[in-house]
């Protein structure tokens, strides 16, 4: 097959329909199934007249993801920097930038012109790709800011400390505690607590990180039951005409048990296509 020329136009095309795909539940894990690459193969010749190949779509997909990646981990080195509103990216000097490509493979495109086509990249990979937090995310500058925050006993018991610059609860509990000659009783000196402040910018991280596994895994069961349900479209098979008695209803009742089928029928425009649509299921597989 020769070389497809992946301008920005036919980039723009191949990521609407690679989104769309997402849309109907044909990317049931990391990739598109057999459906969802034989679609986009079809909207790419329909809407640019260029033959693509499975393989040619999917490799270009790969890279597009890459390109997301390095583009969501520059956006995390945003604060404190200039924007330039043309260019649509980060406006620092060339300094920065020798900085930013060494520590992301791939971001210095980005230097010139900013993430081209990132709504849709965002439908296609934001809930399966893991971006990481570096010495320079928004994050770290959040567990300063949370240095100050009182800490309860329930954040001190449930969260345990980590690395070197943390103060256990026993060795605060510990030190600088002496008898005293007077009562006998045992008397503890003022100790530093900033050991339960970087616990509570631990806790603040933990706390975002359960919140955006538990919004990915959301997403995932949404996907892989698929945006309707058998009963739904059940509802729809009788409204366009295909009653219980009916071969239509039949084969509904066949294909709508998979997702893939219930969002292709729901994707056809007017009640008379889908029942057409059913009576050439039915008629291809039982009046051969």
């Amino acid at each position: 097959m020769p070389e497809i020329d992946w301008n920005s136009e036919n980039t723009r095309v191949l990521c609407v329909l690679l989104a769309e795909q997402v849309e109907k539940g044909n990317r049931p894990n990391t990739h598109l199934n057999a459906l969802g690459y034989a679609e986009v193969e079809n909207g790419f010749k329909e809407r640019t007249g260029i033959v693509a190949t499975k393989g040619q779509i999917k490799n270009k997909r790969d890279k597009l993801k890459e390109d997301f990646k390095a583009w969501k981990k520059l956006m995390l080195r945003q604060t404190g920097t200039g924007w330039d509103p043309i260019r649509k990216t980060i406006a620092m000097d060339d300094e920065w930038w020798k900085k930013a490509r060494a520590e992301i493979p791939g971001c210095g495109k980005f230097k010139k012109k900013g993430l081209e086509n990132e709504d849709e990249l965002a439908k296609c990979f934001a809930d399966i790709t893991t971006i990481g937090i570096d010495h320079w995310s928004p994050h770290v500058v959040n567990v300063e800011a949370t240095e100050n925050v009182d800490v309860t006993q329930d954040e001190a018991t449930n969260f345990e400390p980590e690395g070197d610059d943390f103060i256990p609860e026993t060795q605060e509990e510990d030190i600088g505690i002496s008898p005293s000659p007077a009562s006998g009783k045992r008397l503890a000196r003022p100790v530093d607590r900033s050991g339960k402040k970087a616990k509570s910018g631990n806790a603040f991280l933990i706390q975002e990180a359960v919140t955006s596994m538990a919004s990915s895994a959301n997403e995932y069961i949404s996907m892989r039951h698929g945006k309707y349900s058998i009963e739904e479209v059940m509802e729809v098979v009788i409204a366009c005409g295909a009653g219980y008695d009916s071969n239509e209803h039949y084969m509904a009742s066949e294909l709508f048990v998979k997702k893939e089928q219930r969002e292709m029928f729901m994707t056809l425009p007017t009640n008379e296509i889908r029942f057409n649509w059913l009576r050439r299921k039915y008629n291809d597989k039982y009046e051969k």
